[in-house]
């Protein structure tokens, strides 16, 4: 069993998760733009918006349901307060205040394993070091929230299995299974699978009473869900969000498939610079090692083990229904894949140098990944951006990837994608992207070519080829960061070419 406590362990995670989030802030802002999600600069548009139209818009025109309240309104007030700040500021202040989320959550998460298993707190650090956690400090979205709010769940949980199901612990697990859903919606699963882990334990241990906690973060969790479908029909009208509407759209045409949600739980496992296929094999290998030994069923027989397991598998299916399952979704799942590693470092023979060799190799990964950033590409968008800035009569114009120009921008740019523009969405699904710009009058796009491939057509609403056809290309950016062997250009379009009888190919220009 290893020997890191609860308050270590958050220490640990405090110090790396603070260093690797900051340095790229001494690279530049090109270097944060490379290492963090366009999603996030979404997030900085609405809340901008917000803060001085009073209303959620990414265009400044259509309404937007695609965020998560808690970060977006937190955000926002942070505009509302500071409204000169700079995007390093944000980045800067968004960052300390994840890197103090993620330690809090580690350490909730190690005291639950310790109350649990009697140990396992290098289990929670090294999945918060993992190539699926540490960068989600770097995120400047609702990620760190959500991890918060199901570490805590997981406390409080915890609690209840020793038999401390108070009044006060109940009331909390309400008010934590609300925060939980306003920081992130699908954070309604974790508290429905852990009442199912307890259940599952209590019907084999007669143990009913832990049943009450569970039940009051399942209570908090709906009235999360309807604060949110309330805030959806106050601003919209309707009461489902867009974006998932959208990402089930997608799912829905290229195919249903539980492996994206595999892979965040793989990258939850192993460091940085380890391949994704050696993380089941090494797990499997410690299983059957813990099995020979008889502990496994021990392992197992646990209301948080029982959980987590139902967790993990509830949201691989979940997402299975998702077209977009991005690095980002690894939060929901972070809480139940850390106990599960908890317990499997609890009954391990980790001692002397094997604690500080594992925590230092997870660490090591997590400097090679600041200097191998994930999205080089972004800072193409970022100049475009600043491009379309400084050339007002580029407009109006339009992108997929809308994020970061509209950020740098300044000025509308009309997302595509659907995720922040309900607006289109009736667009994508029927198949009609190429008249609603015409109607919209929109005159240039700007993003990838590799957007315009067959499969992007049909998630995309454009796949009968007029699109494709009518984009003429005027000038890339930075053809030196291309996405996927594609350099980002500046497209213009005619909207007489757009209403024009279409030809049923989909292809590059």
């Amino acid at each position: 069993m290893d020997r890191v406590s609860p308050g270590i362990a958050a220490l640990i995670t405090f110090g790396v998760a603070l260093a690797f989030s900051l340095a790229p802030v001494l690279l530049g802002p090109a270097a944060i733009i490379a290492r963090i999600p366009d999603d996030a600069f979404y997030y900085f548009v609405l809340a901008r918006n917000f803060s001085t139209l009073g209303t959620w818009t990414f265009d400044g025109v259509h309404a937007a349901t695609g965020f998560h309240l808690l970060f977006a309104y937190g955000l926002a007030g942070l505009y509302r307060i500071a409204p000169g700040i700079g995007f390093v500021e944000t980045y800067v202040f968004v960052a300390l205040v994840n890197a103090g989320l993620m330690a809090a959550a580690v350490l909730w998460l190690a005291r639950a394993a310790r109350d649990t298993f009697g140990g396992g707190g290098l289990g929670v650090v090294l999945v918060a070091l993992s190539a699926g956690g540490l960068h989600l400090v770097g995120f400047p979205m609702e990620s760190c929230l959500v991890i918060a709010a199901s570490a805590l769940s997981y406390r409080l949980a915890a609690g209840a299995a020793r038999g401390d199901a108070t009044p006060a612990l109940m009331a909390a697990a309400v008010a934590t299974g609300i925060v939980g859903v306003l920081a992130r919606s699908d954070y309604a699963v974790l508290p429905f699978a852990l009442l199912a882990g307890f259940a599952a334990h209590a019907l084999r241990h007669r143990r009913w009473p832990a049943l009450r906690v569970p039940a009051m973060l399942c209570l908090g969790a709906l009235i999360g869900i309807g604060l949110v479908t309330l805030h959806t029909h106050h601003f919209t009208g309707g009461f489902v969000q867009r974006s998932a509407s959208i990402k089930h759209f997608w799912a829905s045409v290229s195919g249903y498939t539980p492996w994206p949600g595999v892979a965040r739980v793989v990258e939850l496992f192993g460091p940085y610079g380890l391949p994704r296929v050696l993380v089941p094999v090494i797990l499997a290998g410690l299983a059957a090692w813990i099995a020979l030994r008889g502990r496994l069923r021990a392992l197992l027989d646990h209301p948080l083990s029982l959980g987590s397991l139902a967790a993990v598998l509830a949201y691989v299916a979940v997402y299975s229904l998702n077209g977009a399952v991005q690095y980002w979704y690894a939060a929901t799942l972070f809480s139940a894949v850390a106990v599960l590693a908890a317990g499997l470092a609890a009954n391990l023979p980790l001692r002397g140098a094997a604690v500080p060799l594992l925590i230092g190799l997870y660490a090591a990964g997590g400097a090679w990944r600041v200097a191998n950033p994930p999205w080089p590409w972004q800072v193409a968008t970022m100049e475009a951006g600043l491009m379309l800035r400084g050339e007002p009569g580029l407009a109006p114009v339009a992108a997929w990837n809308a994020g970061i120009v509209a950020y740098f921008a300044a000025r509308p740019v009309t997302n595509l994608d659907g995720l922040v523009n309900d607006d289109v969405y009736p667009a994508v699904v029927q198949g009609r992207l190429a008249p609603y710009l015409a109607d919209r009058g929109i005159r240039y796009l700007v993003d990838f070519p590799t957007l315009f491939s067959e499969s992007g057509g049909r998630r995309g609403g454009y796949a009968d080829g007029t699109l494709a056809r009518c984009a003429v290309p005027e000038r890339t950016i930075r053809p030196d960061l291309p996405f996927d062997g594609t350099a980002l250009t500046l497209y213009g379009i005619a909207p007489a070419c757009l209403t024009a009888a279409p030809r049923m190919e989909a292809g590059m220009p």
